[in-house]
């Protein structure tokens, strides 16, 4: 071979080598930025995700600050007689229940104002991103944790029999047996009209499966331990929490129940508790419960009357609902309505116009990072003060030096007025986050 074609083969060697070279370092380099590419995206997200969360926080915070706002006007009603006739709970309730959807979408029938005022706000806040906020009265349900016996109930009902023999509640409109009556109904429509669910659960004893609930949430000193339901927990080596539920999904790890036997109760019963149920978010099963010989047609009657498109009737107060079930639907008399709730209210199942009870649902979304808040919150009551012994003689003293002076002034103001609630500020009972 000459030396000229050895140095050209040299050539083409080194040609190959450079171009080599070449394609290596940009695989290289691609490798290095499609690497760097995702990790800055990561790092987006991240951030995204990050500001999502403090979002749907502070539309939660937003949603406490509203109820706050709806506790002390309610309070104020309460306090005030004569507010009550311009402030119905129909206007207050627009303090909490209008959602709230950021940012504030602007629409051509605004005014200069208005947009200078959402422009203001914008300028001002905080927030990235979208946030929608959602606040829902879920205050038409039973507590399910009223099942529960405790040794303080015991020794206070112990009490209330010596001295008030003649005004004990009748177990029938008690929690227990209207699970009693809305689950039997429920099971049997299901029964009925869901041919696998009737193979499934055909014969399911529901008495044992109410109990189960009612032992898991009593003190264990107030049950016998030795009863049948206490060996259904230990068949399926559980342990009975002998407490109040903390929320629905506990009733999962109560024997017998089950994703189906769930849902059958779920609209009408909880395990927290509300201090009246909502007349304005009755249910259809809720009506059957308050009013049990209630027909489907007069169910359905009762909802036109309220839902009523062009002209909706919102109970401001019980009366208003008794005057549509006495006077206008003509399905009781008035005697037997009373009768009724007084024996509801016994058992501590009150009614009313206000919600206590409520599901929030703060959405916080940015770039395509989507971070949602589910808080249940309740405004428990303020607890009424009670008298000692103390007090009673000294007000027994003040009453006997004025009694003449005043009894003529009672008798022209006497009125059938019944003590006010006041609520207390709101609470979160449970949170979820996803």
């Amino acid at each position: 071979m000459s030396l000229k074609n050895k140095i050209y083969n040299q050539q083409g060697v080194a040609l190959m080598m450079v171009i080599s070279a070449i394609v290596l370092l940009s695989a290289i380099m691609l490798t290095f930025g499609l690497e760097s590419s995702i990790n800055k995206i990561k790092t987006y997200n991240q951030e995204d995700k990050a500001q999502a969360k403090l979002t749907a926080e502070s539309g939660l915070k937003f949603a406490l600050a509203r109820l706050k706002l709806y506790k002390a006007a309610y309070n104020y009603i309460q306090a005030n007689d004569g507010v009550s006739n311009v402030a119905k709970p129909e206007i207050v309730n627009l303090i909490w229940n209008f959602p709230f959807v950021y940012p504030i979408p602007i629409t051509k029938n605004m005014n200069t104002v208005q947009k200078e005022a959402i422009a203001k706000f914008e300028k001002g806040t905080l927030l990235e991103g979208n946030l929608r906020l959602t606040i829902n009265n879920i205050s038409n349900k039973m507590n399910l944790n009223a099942l529960r016996v405790a040794l303080l109930n015991n020794s206070q009902e112990e009490d209330d029999d010596e001295n008030n023999e003649n005004t004990k509640a009748d177990e029938k409109y008690n929690v227990e047996s209207q699970l009693v009556a809305s689950l039997t109904r429920s099971f049997e429509n299901k029964i009925a009209n869901d041919d696998d669910f009737s193979a499934r659960y055909a014969g399911m004893q529901l008495d044992e499966l109410i109990n189960n609930i009612k032992f898991n949430v009593s003190d264990p000193e107030t049950l016998e331990s030795g009863s049948a339901i206490a060996a259904n927990f230990s068949n399926v080596n559980l342990t009975p929490k002998n407490a109040p539920l903390a929320s629905m999904s506990e009733l999962y790890s109560i024997p017998g129940w089950d994703d189906e036997l769930v849902e059958l109760i779920k609209n009408e019963f909880t395990t927290h508790g509300a201090i009246m149920i909502d007349l304005n978010k009755i249910t259809d099963k809720m009506l059957r419960i308050i009013i049990p010989n209630i027909t489907e047609d007069e169910i359905a009657d009762f909802f036109k009357y309220k839902d009523d498109p062009e002209n909706p009737h919102y109970f401001n107060s019980l009366d208003d609902f008794k005057k549509y079930i006495v006077s206008i639907a003509n399905l009781m008399s008035e005697d037997n309505f009373n009768s009724l709730i007084q024996e509801f209210e016994k058992n501590g199942i009150k009614f009313g116009p206000s919600p206590t009870l409520f599901k929030v649902i703060s959405v916080g979304e940015k770039g395509r990072s989507t971070y949602t808040l589910t808080a249940y919150i309740s405004m428990p009551a303020k607890p009424a003060y009670k008298k000692t012994d103390e007090d009673e003689d000294e007000d027994e003293d003040e009453n006997e030096e004025n009694e003449n002076d005043e009894k003529n002034e009672k008798d022209e103001n006497k009125t059938d007025e019944k003590p006010k609630t006041y609520l207390l500020e709101p609470r979160v009972l449970e949170i979820y986050a996803r």
